[in-house]
């Protein structure tokens, strides 16, 4: 390329950027809005700070909150990468509101967290100015420096030449990343995905190549690819920043209040939050698996919503209207006008997605498989109730090898959460109906032994727990929970039926936490279940309680005054739990009997790496004899038998490939985990990738290897998840113009039929194949399960557990 071009498309890439960034910043000053706290913050602000007074586990013994250290949480929770201010600028919000801070809470004023908050914007809008224009100018990425993402434990800088100097490295970074990113995506050094005027644009149809090294070696040896690339990236980036600046300006007063109001309570122990109407009502969605929506699952891509997937069973599915990969340009209400949704943030379009049952929305759509970009299609939804049917049980039998002709049938149970109802509305299921009905399944399938694998699940309804451990023993205490007066009760099972007496493995990791930590804790207090995972669980053994503000006097008049308003609410820590034997699971977690190697070792994942963490305590055991461990119920209370599945297991771990592959990727991600600085020298990054892809090669060469001599595996599913299911196949069974008549009932005729004539012809009802993705060898899984047959030969007694236990209550607690 001649000098004079590439001078020419740079001048251009300039004016470009220039009247790019001169639109976006016009743009945000003409819709800038100063947010203002109105008298419902106030009113709600105080009944946090009383609320959380009178109800908190720490009430009576915490001092007076820290003003100083509120303010910089408050500023962290959108600042966090400790950028935008200058630490001389903190510490004047310091001195300015540090000291007032506890009272001016009392009295619902919230001018700190809405003046800090618009200083903020200012400097939001004056980082991404120094961006744009920053942007046009050259990089030199030959220099020995680095740059560090993760700043939370660092400082904010002290000058402006210090955080210029910490910005220009940051955008290095951000550009290095998106040229090595651009470049091993390249195919051709003209292709349109490296155009400067088209940096986005790929071939749908083009395979994925493999990996190729020449490619990133190009942007050493080939400048005009090299400038390409760049020119690609700086885009990306501008894109990136006028979004962000977007979104900042956006933000609406209630997340300021939240977020303020949230730097307080957290002041107190990390789980007590106050919930906003947005918050609290996916907290409740979560908990109840079922929200009233359109039954799909959006993401950002790059400013655009996206749909990733279609709920089985939704309305977006029984519409067969909308397909994953089509993008939501606009949403309306009935019959209004559209709303412009692009660069708008995903919580904002979910919220006018979501609505009352019955009513109906409308999308504009680009659809996700259109060869032309500029097609449209407007599709009208009715709002209905959507099962999370994913977010349920579900269970998995497992045939265990004992020799070449022999198997042990080990049943597994994941449990994601103890979901239920929690007074807010219907529930769709709840956690300990579930699991019965999966337990009465794989026993039925010959289950021998049973595993509950809680390794991701944080917790839920402890009210689910309790009735969930029932299921294993007869009678016996579950957990103790003392309140913040010193009085301690005791939650017990009192139902002596027990759904399954056979062996029992607890799978747990550092990410169980709360409620799997009762569960976990409870059998292996009561010598029921080993408990095989993590060194220890996450370390939570706090209670909390959601308090709804507008349901409780004197507040409730608000319903009248501003029948507008949106309920809102706090989650406040109120009690402690402790096990049977007096230990809480507070900060130490629930130990394993049988530790598996994990990465999760040194990752800062557990409730001590969190700040204001309860510290943990103990209390007097409960005093309870376990009798009914003479009862014909396997228990691992023999010590020699847990020794004996110990080294076992330790041996495999030695032997078997499986490990070394393991303990190979944990030490890579360990190394990466420690390197926190990251170099922004083009040469060293370029060699640092090939050198990584190349290990990644050899670990994925190595579990494919692995992957195919995995065990078998027959998924068992719930009754209300093969419902959801068959519905699901009927509905894209059904064809296409019976969709058409229902839709046309209540609705526009034209928008449907133009919705419908964009899909006629599609193969897309017709095919009813499904794909057979691959079941995922999980490693930790099939050491469990091995230990599970290792435990059910040495009983010498192979069974499947029966149906049904019920004992004598021998003692109460």
């Amino acid at each position: 390329m001649s000098d004079d071009t590439t001078k020419s498309r740079m001048n251009k890439r300039i004016f470009r950027f220039a009247l790019a960034a001169t639109a976006v910043l016009a743009f945000a000053l003409s819709t800038y809005a100063k947010l203002e706290p109105s008298k419902e913050m106030a009113s709600q602000t105080r009944w946090v700070v009383n609320t959380i007074n009178a109800r908190h586990y720490l009430r009576g013994t915490m001092e007076q909150l820290d003003g100083a250290e509120m303010v910089e949480a408050y500023i962290e929770s959108f600042d966090y990468s400790r950028m935008y201010f200058l630490r001389p600028e903190v510490d004047d919000f310091i001195f300015r509101f540090g000291d007032a801070m506890e009272e001016s809470l009392k009295k619902g004023n919230l001018y700190a967290a809405f003046d800090i908050y618009e200083n903020f914007k200012q400097k939001a809008e004056t980082r991404t100015q120094w961006a744009f224009e920053r942007l046009e100018q050259d990089f030199d990425f030959s220099i020995e420096e680095s740059f560090t993402p993760d700043r939370r434990e660092a400082e904010w800088p002290a000058t402006p030449e210090e955080a210029e100097a910490l910005w220009l490295r940051r955008l290095k970074y951000e550009l290095l990343n998106e040229m090595l990113s651009l470049a091993a995506e390249d195919k051709d050094s003209n292709s349109a995905s490296l155009s400067a005027d088209n940096p986005d644009v790929v071939d749908p149809n083009e395979d994925e190549e493999e990996f190729d090294p020449s490619k990133l070696l190009r942007l050493l040896e080939d400048r005009e690819f090299y400038a390409e690339t760049l020119d690609a990236a700086r885009e990306k980036i501008h894109r990136r920043y006028e979004r962000n600046l977007s979104h900042t300006i956006a933000r609406e007063a209630a997340e300021v209040q939240e977020s303020f109001i949230n730097a307080m309570t957290q002041l107190f122990d990390p789980h007590s939050t106050f919930l906003s109407s947005d918050t609290l009502e996916s907290f409740n969605s979560a908990v109840q698996n079922s929200f009233v929506g359109i039954g799909a699952m959006l993401e950002d891509d790059d400013g655009i919503c996206t749909i990733k997937e279609i709920l089985p069973g939704g309305p977006a599915e029984r519409s067969r209207l909308l397909e994953a990969e089509d993008q939501i340009l606009g949403v309306a209400q009935g019959d209004e006008e559209f709303e412009d949704v692009v660069d708008m943030q995903l919580r904002y379009i979910v919220r006018k997605i979501k609505g009352e049952k019955g009513t109906t929305v409308r999308l504009l759509i680009r659809p996700g498989d259109a060869a032309d970009p500029s097609v449209r299609k407007i599709v009208p939804i009715v709002r209905d109730e959507v099962k999370l049917t994913a977010n349920l049980a579900t269970g998995k039998l497992i045939s265990v090898p004992v020799n070449d002709e022999q198997t042990i049938a080990v049943g597994v149970i994941e449990l994601p959460s103890f979901y239920g109802n929690i007074g807010a509305g219907g529930t769709l299921t709840t956690t300990t109906d579930d699991v019965s009905e999966l337990i009465n399944k794989l026993r039925d399938a010959g289950a021998e032994g049973l595993i509950l694998d809680l390794r991701m699940n944080g917790g839920g309804l402890l009210s689910e727990a309790v009735r969930l451990t029932g299921l294993f023993i007869p009678v016996g205490p579950v957990v103790q929970v003392r309140d913040s007066s010193g009085r301690t009760d005791v939650l017990s099972d009192r139902d002596p039926n027990m759904l399954w007496d056979g062996p029992l493995i607890v799978l747990t990791s550092r990410f169980s936490a709360s409620a799997s930590e009762i569960v976990a804790g409870a059998l292996q207090d009561n010598d029921r279940a080993l408990i095989v995972g993590n060194s220890s669980t996450h370390g939570k053994g706090t209670v909390q309680e959601v308090y709804h503000m507008n349901s409780r006097m004197p507040f409730s008049f608000l319903k009248s005054i501003e029948p507008t308003a949106r309920p809102v609410a706090s989650k406040i820590t109120i009690k402690q739990f402790f096990l049977p034997d007096g230990s809480s699971t507070q900060v130490k977690g629930v130990p394993s009997d049988i530790v598996l190697p994990s990465v999760n070792e040194f990752l800062p994942i557990g409730e001590d790496d969190l700040p204001h963490a309860l510290p943990w305590d103990e209390v007097n055991p409960v005093d309870w004899i376990n009798n009914w461990t003479k009862l014909d119920v396997d228990s691992p209370e023999d010590p020699k038998l847990v020794q004996r599945l110990i080294a076992a297991s330790q041996t495999r771990q030695e032997s078997l490939e499986e490990f070394q592959f393991l303990n190979k990727q944990i030490e890579w991600r360990r190394q990466r985990y420690e390197e926190k600085a990251i170099s922004i020298n083009l040469h060293q990054r370029i060699e640092r990738k090939i050198r990584e892809k190349g290990y990644i090669d050899e670990l994925d060469e190595i579990y494919e290897t692995l992957s195919e001599n995995d065990y078998e595996i027959e998924e068992f599913l719930l009754k209300i998840t093969e419902e959801q299911d068959a519905l699901s196949k009927q509905t894209l069974a059904q064809p296409i113009h019976e969709i058409a008549e229902e839709l046309s009932e209540g609705v526009v005729d034209t928008e449907v039929s133009d919705a419908i004539a964009t899909i006629e012809g599609s193969d897309t009802a017709e095919n009813e194949e499904e794909d057979d993705e691959a079941t995922s060898y999980d490693i930790y899984l099939r050491e469990s399960a091995r230990i599970m047959a290792d435990w059910i030969k040495a009983l010498n007694k192979p069974k499947t557990a029966t149906a049904s236990t019920q004992v004598e209550a021998i003692a109460q607690p």
